[in-house]
């Protein structure tokens, strides 16, 4: 693993931080198909620092490791399964109280993918994500969902 790995993520992680938008706009959504786009570049990239074993090793301490980080995004991407395609298709329905970490990771989807099929996996996971978001029309993007609760609904 490079040396300045660490601190090239880390001016990542900050810049990307600054471009996420909390309203919508033209500019927060290109932003934001940007970095969904980049994400699974960037992941492949980094990739080639790991290999199996040293993909089991924190990043930084008390972190994840590599290998975590992908299994954490895509139990992201799974929970868009019971939140973003939902409130899409039924009128507010509610969010179940699910979490990638807490929940989704208790499911061992990944546990026995190597390093290349969970880099794969991730890619089309992401590709599905921006087919759905990229179809929406800007009326669909204030599709509410209802949390147990929770006064504020959220929206796509």
């Amino acid at each position: 693993m490079k040396s300045d790995y660490k601190e090239e993520l880390n001016k990542l992680v900050e810049k990307k931080k600054k471009e996420v938008p909390t309203s919508f706009s033209d500019v927060a959504l290109a932003n934001i198909f940007a970095i969904l786009e980049y994400t699974p570049i960037y992941l492949n990239s980094i990739a080639k620092h790991f290999n199996e074993k040293s993909s089991l090793k924190p990043i930084m301490e008390g972190k994840r490791s590599f290998r975590q980080t992908l299994v954490h995004l895509l139990n992201i991407e799974g929970l868009n399964y019971t939140t973003i395609f939902p409130a899409f298709l039924l009128n507010k329905p509610m969010m179940y109280p699910l979490h990638a970490e807490k929940d989704f990771d208790r499911l061992n989807l990944f546990t026995a993918l190597p390093i290349g099929e969970l880099l794969e996996a991730f890619s089309l996971e992401r590709k599905k994500t921006l087919n759905f978001f990229k179809s929406l029309k800007k009326t669909d993007w204030s599709r509410q969902l209802r949390e147990e609760n929770k006064a504020r609904e959220e929206s796509i």
